[in-house]
């Protein structure tokens, strides 16, 4: 099934064959555990409300982007604390890119298949990273 990425009425098809690397290391409750001073041990446990990553990854010789999607997410990428609706299996996800906390961090990864000095809107980009954490419906 296709992947979108949409914001507004704009929308992005990403390649249908990027995995989504973390779909099953998340917990959905929060947990806190301590020894309080007289010995007795404290648990608080709540619902998570959102924060869930999804990183969806493409790999050098699977889910190819071509250059103009990729120009189109760099676009996106320079628009701080936007929620965008990510669409993959029939299933909608509100998100925004997770950019990191250090100056190393990045929501979006790719090289291109064959390097070029001059690249050409139809060439295309392959090992594909797009990182996105869940947000509530505001």
């Amino acid at each position: 099934m296709a992947i979108t990425l949409t914001k507004g009425i704009d929308s992005i098809t990403l390649p249908p064959d990027l995995i989504w690397e973390d779909e099953l290391r998340w917990s959905p409750v929060a947990q806190s555990k301590e020894r309080s001073i007289t010995g007795a041990w404290l648990v608080d446990s709540q619902v998570r409300d959102g924060g869930r990553p999804i990183t969806l990854v493409g790999r050098e010789n699977a889910a190819w982007l071509l250059r103009p999607d990729a120009l189109a997410l760099i676009q996106w990428l320079a628009l701080p604390d936007q929620v965008f609706t990510l669409t993959r299996n029939g299933t909608d996800f509100l998100v925004k890119f997770d950019h990191g906390a250090d100056e190393t961090s990045n929501a979006f990864e790719v090289t291109p298949v064959v390097e070029y000095s001059d690249p050409q809107s139809g060439d295309y980009l392959c090992n594909v990273v797009l990182r996105f954490f869940t947000v509530e419906a505001p």
